[in-house]
């Protein structure tokens, strides 16, 4: 495997309208004048950011909580990493340079998962609230962080999930729950100093999985709702006055192909049963990679740092 880091960007920059477009209605620029002033508004972001969401797999397909449950439990066996605990260092760095985690706050960490970076938040912080859905995840969560002895480990979705207005910072890392303004809202109402969402914006991973979507049907599916972006131009919107900063990650691994064929099939069985015809696709798409049974993965990568104070704590010094 090799892991090469790029600079970090200060700020990233802005997308032309041009480069924005609707699910099946074409590019902005092709809409009237009137039209996009109007996209430079709250509700035209808003408008832009449910259509390209509405392109995830996550919200294209009706997920079941039991599959994700299940999907993230087997995930959460070889989810660390040797690549993904050098980008957890790229990512604190950020996080301390933005000056983003309050010392001897209390935080909440949305979707903490394995509670890698929610060890890094007891570090500074006087306690951490880690949340998860999944038992898997928090089962080594719970075996890196009990040592700390003020971390708080709940299984619970970020949905039904309900507190007061309790926290100092309100923190999520590559949660596929934070996708959309009521869910960024949502961590504002939670905190009384600031937020932060850490994502994979902008990103152009392996394009491998989406081939298969294509072949089976389902064209046009992205993660690019989950680009920075959306909720910094949204917060700017009402106010706010968001950081977001940045860094590129460029991996490359090679692996077995009846590793990647595990590997997709795990992938595709979160949307639905992978039944004679997506086990064919895969195959078929993993044979066409591969020279002598060996298929190498190269993924392009931005991991974005977005830093706001909360709407409702802006009265208050940083």
């Amino acid at each position: 495997m090799l892991l090469i880091f790029t600079d970090t960007l200060v700020m990233r920059t802005r997308p032309s309208m041009a480069e924005c477009q609707f699910p099946g209605r074409g590019p902005i620029f092709q809409i009237s004048p009137a039209r996009m002033r109007r996209m430079m508004s709250e509700d035209g972001w808003k408008e832009l950011w449910d259509g390209v969401i509405s392109r995830s797999p996550y919200r294209a397909f009706k997920v079941q909580r039991s599959r994700l449950v299940h999907h993230w439990d087997e995930v959460s066996r070889d989810y660390d990493t040797g690549s993904m605990s050098l980008i957890d260092d790229r990512i604190w760095e950020l996080l301390e340079s933005m000056s983003a985690v309050p010392p001897g706050g209390r935080a909440l960490d949305v979707g903490c998962g394995t509670g890698a970076l929610t060890a890094r938040l007891a570090s500074s912080c006087s306690g951490v609230l880690g949340l998860d859905f999944s038992p898997g995840m928090l089962s080594v969560a719970r075996e890196r962080c009990s040592p700390l002895g003020k971390v708080e480990l709940l299984c619970s979705g970020w949905e039904e999930y309900s507190a007061g207005r309790d926290f100092d910072l309100v923190f999520s890392s590559f949660c596929p729950a934070v996708d959309d303004l009521s869910s960024v809202l949502k961590m504002d109402s939670l905190s009384k100093d600031r937020c932060c969402i850490v994502s994979l914006g902008g990103s152009s991973g392996d394009r491998l999985a989406f081939d298969i979507w294509e072949e089976l049907g389902h064209p046009g599916l992205t993660m690019d709702g989950f680009d920075p972006e959306f909720p910094r131009r949204l917060l700017e919107e009402m106010g706010g006055e968001p950081q977001l900063r940045s860094f590129g990650v460029r991996e490359e691994t090679v692996i077995r192909r009846q590793d990647m064929v595990r590997h997709l099939v795990r992938y595709f069985s979160l949307f639905h049963p992978v039944d004679g015809r997506v086990m064919e696709a895969i195959e078929r798409k993993v044979g066409q990679r591969s020279r002598g049974g060996l298929l190498t993965l190269v993924e392009d990568r931005t991991v974005s740092v977005l830093v706001w104070k909360s709407l409702g704590a802006r009265s208050a010094p940083w």
